[in-house]
């Protein structure tokens, strides 16, 4: 079999692997499989921001979108000497300008906002909660740190990424088209590409978008003789096959760091999405933002999606998440 033929093959198992598990589960509470994205809400200028650009892919999937607050429980000393009619006297405050938030926001949108509010860590909640529900997505202001002359991704939004169990979609800057008309999608050498290209896929067919793939040649390779260039070429011919139009982009090797390459090229073809993947830390089974990704995300004005490498220990979950996370291909399924 053929590099082509074997990725078109993996790929058509997948799907059909993907709806066997939709149909199998067909008589499962409805509720609990409905689109749901977690929009995190601080009340700061980024997640407001973050909630407003929700719009397009909550429209697009009609999809429940959940404001989150999270009361941080981490300072002993204040919740110690604070009575309890002091918190509670917060707790109603809180709440009621949330739900006027979100019954705004679902009267100017036109999609279901709910409200929920929790105690705790901020990225631990955020993560249980995104897990409890089985969302599809969560999306989240990028706060950033300051550290001298450099700004970088605040450690809540950095623990949200490393260990989500669905894709995160990070928003810096105001201006943004969740629509998503054009996907940035940087590929390389490893074996996670092909998830990388599924998930690209489930976008393009979802929104029809148009994918960008983009690389950078390593040493003095040529493009015509590189196996990331044949590696590029396999999966335009899928993905084209599956109706998104796709282009590719090589760049040769220069002084300028990959990132910044990828970031410019984003900007260049006005992107309104770039598609990346953290990496895994198999030996001792937990995830953690690799170079490129971090550097990306925290530069990029440009919204990110990242996604983890999957667990093949957890075939079901990765089908539904990271392959199809719109659960298009089993749409209309009985």
């Amino acid at each position: 079999m053929s590099g082509y033929s074997e990725l078109i093959f993996i790929f058509r198992f997948f799907r059909n692997l993907m709806i066997s598990v939709i149909n199998s589960n067909h008589s499962e509470n409805m509720t609990e499989r409905k689109n749901k994205i977690i929009v995190p809400l601080d009340f700061h200028e980024q997640s407001m921001i973050a909630l407003e650009q929700t719009r397009g892919i909550a429209k697009f999937m009609n999809a429940e979108v959940i404001i989150l607050y999270i009361i941080e429980t981490t300072d002993v000393i204040t919740s110690m000497f604070m009575k309890d009619e002091q918190q509670k006297k917060i707790y109603n405050v809180v709440e009621h300008k949330l739900k006027e938030l979100a019954a705004a926001t679902a009267e100017k949108y036109g999609f279901p906002v709910s409200v929920r509010i929790e105690k705790g860590k901020v990225y631990e909640q955020i993560l249980r909660v995104a897990d409890e529900v089985r969302a599809r997505f969560i999306i989240m202001g990028k706060n950033d740190v300051d550290e001298g002359y450099k700004r970088f991704i605040g450690t809540n939004t950095s623990h949200v990424i490393a260990n989500s169990g669905c894709p995160v979609i990070t928003i810096k800057g105001k201006e943004h088209n969740l629509g998503v008309r054009n996907i940035v999608l940087p590929l390389d050498l490893t074996k996670k590409t092909r998830e990388k290209v599924f998930n690209a896929v489930s976008f393009g067919l979802h929104f029809n978008s148009a994918i960008w793939m983009v690389s950078v040649l390593t040493g003095g390779i040529s493009m015509i003789s590189s196996r990331i260039y044949a590696k590029m070429k396999r999966a335009k011919a899928m993905i084209e096959e599956n109706g998104v139009p796709c282009n590719i982009k090589l760049f040769k090797r220069s002084s300028t760091p990959d990132y910044e390459v990828i970031i410019k090229y984003a900007a260049d073809i006005d992107a309104d999405l770039i598609m990346i993947m953290t990496h895994q830390e198999s030996r001792w089974q937990d995830h953690y933002i690799g170079r490129f990704a971090h550097e990306v995300i925290n530069r990029s004005d440009i919204p990110v999606m990242t996604m983890i490498p999957s667990d093949p220990k957890k075939s079901k979950k990765v089908v539904k998440t990271f392959v199809d996370p719109f659960g298009i291909f089993g749409r209309n399924k009985k």
